[in-house]
């Protein structure tokens, strides 16, 4: 009898688990899609700022760090010991336009990819 009480929840936690074939298709696209579209935004932000923000590697003296809402900010790293402090670095804007021109259409390939699973699992 206590084997079945250890069994039966075994079971039923397996068949949670358990994903369709359009699921498992879908799951790779969705993760690589999640990750091009974090980059996009980052790239998109680093053109719109004109720099990029890299960890420093001191926390000595003056540094960028990040406000609630994302923004940069002067800090010292003394201000708080866990938060993260950054520098800036000049970036090359044809690099980064080119950079978020490739994001962009590694994105669209991802959709068409989803879109794929959708046509070839249906619900």
């Amino acid at each position: 009898m206590r084997a079945i009480t250890l069994i039966v929840p075994a079971l039923a936690l397996l068949a949670a688990c358990a994903t369709t074939p359009r699921q498992q298709c879908e799951a790779v696209q969705r993760n690589q899609l999640a990750t091009v579209e974090a980059e996009i935004r980052e790239t998109e932000l680093t053109l719109q700022r004109g720099y990029r923000l890299v960890p420093a590697r001191s926390k000595i003296g003056p540094h960028y760090c990040l406000s609630p809402g994302g923004r940069p900010r002067p800090c010292f790293g003394n201000e708080d010991p866990d938060e993260p402090v950054f520098d800036r670095r000049a970036i090359n804007r044809v690099a980064e336009t080119a950079k978020l021109t490739a994001l962009r259409e590694e994105r669209a390939r991802l959709s068409g990819e989803l879109a794929q699973c959708a046509v070839r699992y249906p619900a």
